[in-house]
């Protein structure tokens, strides 16, 4: 069964890499529109679910227009892997259109005391990857997947431009702790769901979210700069833009609580920026506090 489903990523993959990004785009769309029409895919259910809790103040028919536009945007993502992973670099990266905030970035380099991008899953954060990477040689915190084949493809495709990877554990937090020490830039993916007894409940569009702690600990500990980063989908397959930005609530406060909560709020401001591509699909509340109904 393994052996099956890594020939099928591989096909899939080989088969979007093929195609022009606006032809695979389109193909990704139509697997959205697929998905909102059966109704009965995972993303299809989880997404609903947690447009429905974040949007509860909009009218129904608007929740179900980004719930649509949402899974095709998460159509698209599958859809882009093969252009972000198996095209020459030179040709992934002639596809951002324009980049806004990099003094910001560079300038946060440039005060020597480490830099952390947060990059939530929103656009294409593959993109962004590649873009920071061929600047910085950045390091990105990741979970390792269970296939050991595809952790080896993940790692050989996101380390391309001298870039490195940093598995979720012990090791990984340590090589992350070491890079900033040596005033070099990480990328944290903030809005996953960490392991049971490394997080803590903050607000996360008005949902108790198990929230990571790791990111706020290490900007306490060393001191580093810490900004935003994404890579925003365009329209018709026009590629896409990035942006880096200074966060608007600072996560340098030592109470990691008060911490938590800062950088959720950022999180949400850029969601709402382009609600569209975030990954509702992501079962951002499966742990919640005893007192909450489950909300899958």
């Amino acid at each position: 069964m393994r052996i099956i489903k890594v020939i099928l990523a591989l096909v899939f993959l080989i088969i979007m890499a093929l195609m022009p990004l606006k032809v695979s785009q389109y193909l990704g769309r139509m697997l959205g529109k697929f998905m909102y029409r059966s109704k009965k895919s995972r993303a299809y259910r989880v997404s609903k679910a947690n447009i429905g809790l974040s949007f509860a103040h909009w009218d129904e028919e608007a929740r179900e227009a980004l719930l649509a536009d949402s899974l095709k945007h998460t159509g698209m993502s599958y859809a882009e892997m093969g252009m972000s992973w198996l095209w020459p670099t030179s040709m992934s990266l002639s596809k951002v259109v324009s980049v806004t905030g990099e003094d910001i970035l560079d300038d946060a380099v440039a005060q020597g005391k480490g830099v952390i991008i947060i990059a939530p899953h929103i656009g294409n954060w593959e993109v962004l990857n590649l873009y920071a990477s061929q600047k910085y040689a950045i390091t990105v915190l990741y979970k390792q997947p269970k296939l050991k084949f595809f952790d080896w493809l993940i790692n050989k495709m996101r380390k391309r431009l001298g870039g490195d990877m940093a598995p979720a554990n012990a090791k990984g937090v340590r090589q992350l702790m070491k890079k900033l020490r040596r005033k070099g830039v990480i990328a944290i993916l903030p809005d996953q769901e960490p392991t049971e007894g490394s997080g803590e409940f903050s607000p996360f569009f008005g949902r108790p979210a198990y929230t990571m702690t790791l990111l706020s600990q290490l900007a306490a500990k060393t001191k580093c700069s810490v900004i935003s980063g994404v890579a925003i989908r365009k329209a018709h397959g026009k590629g896409f833009d990035i942006e880096f930005k200074a966060l608007h609530q600072a996560l340098d406060n030592t109470d990691l609580i008060t911490s938590i909560g800062c950088m959720n709020n950022n999180i949400e401001l850029i969601a709402k920026q382009n609600p569209e591509q975030y990954q509702w699909e992501y079962k951002r509340f499966k742990q919640s506090p005893p007192d909450l109904p489950d909300l899958y």
